[in-house]
């Protein structure tokens, strides 16, 4: 399977930004590594608002 919503977690500071912005809320902050995860990308809408907010470009919707 392609992968939709792919996170560097390199770049990912854990700001929340598109947790916040996330209108099917299947953004969210691990605990544990403090990064961005995807619960169900294949609930994403990919109209990319994601991408737009993240402010070190951390996140890219195929």
């Amino acid at each position: 399977m392609e992968k939709i919503v792919m996170i560097d977690e390199e770049l990912c500071v854990g700001c929340g930004a598109c947790v916040t912005l996330c209108p099917k809320k299947i953004l969210y902050i691990q605990e544990t590594s403090g990064k961005c995860k995807v619960s169900d990308e294949l609930k994403c809408d990919r109209l990319r608002g994601c991408e737009k907010v993240c402010p070190v470009s951390a996140i890219k919707i195929a």
